[in-house]
């Protein structure tokens, strides 16, 4: 094994382990930070893993902690064995989302994508299960993942059902990323985001809120139906969108000013891009402040699926033969054209097709299944259009 020490890409030196030179040297800058911004920089000379391998064969074997995705690869295994937890690492893009070696999931000179993981994360309660049957648009993830990257603010917006949120709940399912989900309503107040006082036990505390308590322990922060909000209200994560400290005004002086952990991550989710909604589809939404959203360094909309995607999603979640499978999907991309063409006034998502699949599968009708979960929610006029349409396909 060579003794050959690894070169820090910030000053030169040469170094056995980056992780100690950085906090010696570099204190300014994290392991993440450093990650991604040399992701094919080494952070373990030879010496260091092989010593490392030395120690860990000649330790007892401790009760395995608590992992929310089987990470591939050896060297992933051993950094992360000797760094802190929480601490990121870098993994195959095309390994930790089970890709495939499809051209779409490596770079472009045909090579893995390094992205950062969390294999021993801090707090494992906070992680997502990973779901095997979450079907991912390869572009689109790539994009989201890059926003993770550079914590860069990542807005996703797009009709109902099209997996929005659990587009971000899936990336930190496989990248071992803790998540925090909060739910957005016209009756949302700064309160319910930064925190308020409480009497506990007899005396008065500040209790931080989600945003706060995502910011010093390094969550990613999921604003949901972020556009439901009222825009004054959320003005209050202009600041941490812009990646400074979140200053809370009423708190005690402990917490007042909460500085952003290096793996925070702020995104959000909303059925429209803070213009309006132009459908009529989703009431209550509103005309969001511009200056806010342009916050946001990037934004997705996200679409629903090609046929042969949104059809895989229902031989894997309702465990559907391809035939039927593809015939409800060209049902509901028949309904998807009438709303495009005006001629009804409510689509169908990705959700409820799965509803109508279970439901027909246990009643033996996909017009049953599609009935009971779709066309009884439409109007007179809508549900004779649309009846039409699973006439022409299920007869």
């Amino acid at each position: 094994m060579s003794d050959a020490k690894i070169k820090c890409e910030i000053c030169g030196a040469q170094v056995h382990v980056m992780q100690k030179h950085l906090k010696d040297d570099h204190p300014e800058i994290s392991v993440d930070e450093y990650q991604a911004k040399f992701p094919a920089a080494p952070m373990l000379s030879d010496l260091a893993k092989e010593q490392l391998a030395k120690r860990r064969a000649a330790t007892p074997a401790a009760a395995p902690a608590p992992a929310p995705v089987a990470m591939a690869g050896s060297a992933l295994a051993t950094v992360s064995a000797i760094m802190p937890a929480g601490t990121p690492t870098k993994a195959p893009f095309h390994e930790v989302f089970d890709l495939g070696k499809v051209p779409a999931a490596l770079s472009s000179k045909k090579e893995a994508i390094p992205i950062s993981v969390i294999a021993t994360p801090a707090h494992p309660d906070m992680v997502p299960a990973v779901s095997a049957n979450y079907v991912y648009d390869v572009d689109e993830l790539k994009n989201v993942i890059l926003a993770l990257e550079m914590s860069i603010p990542c807005y996703v917006w797009g009709h109902k059902g099209s997996g929005k949120s659990e587009l971000f709940e899936q990336i930190c399912a496989r990248t071992g990323r803790g998540t925090i989900r909060v739910q957005h309503t016209v009756n949302t107040e700064e309160s319910h985001i930064v925190g308020q006082w409480t009497v506990k036990d007899g005396s008065t505390q500040f209790e931080l809120g989600p945003l706060p308590l995502a910011m010093m322990n390094g969550w990613v922060y999921a604003a949901d139906e972020y556009d439901f909000a009222l825009p004054s209200v959320l003005s209050v994560y202009q600041a941490v969108l812009e990646g400074k400290p979140l200053v809370i005004k009423e708190a005690d002086a402990a917490n007042r000013v909460i500085k952003p952990h290096p793996n925070f991550r702020f995104v959000a989710t909303g059925n429209t891009n803070g213009s309006g909604d132009e459908t009529g589809l989703y009431q209550g939404t509103s005309l969001q402040n511009s200056a806010n959203y342009d916050r946001f360094g990037m934004v997705v909309h996200k679409k629903y699926m090609d046929k042969k995607f949104e059809s895989l999603i229902l031989q894997k979640r309702v465990g559907l033969h391809k035939d039927d499978a593809d015939k409800l999907v060209d049902f509901a991309s028949l309904v998807r054209e009438s709303y495009d063409g005006a001629k009804i006034s409510d689509v169908i998502s990705p959700r409820t097709l799965i509803y109508a699949a279970q439901i027909g599968v246990k009643r033996g009708s996909w017009r049953q299944g599609i009935t009971l979960s779709f066309i009884n929610k439409l109007s007179k006029i809508d549900r004779e259009v649309v009846d039409g349409l699973a006439q022409r396909i299920f007869g």
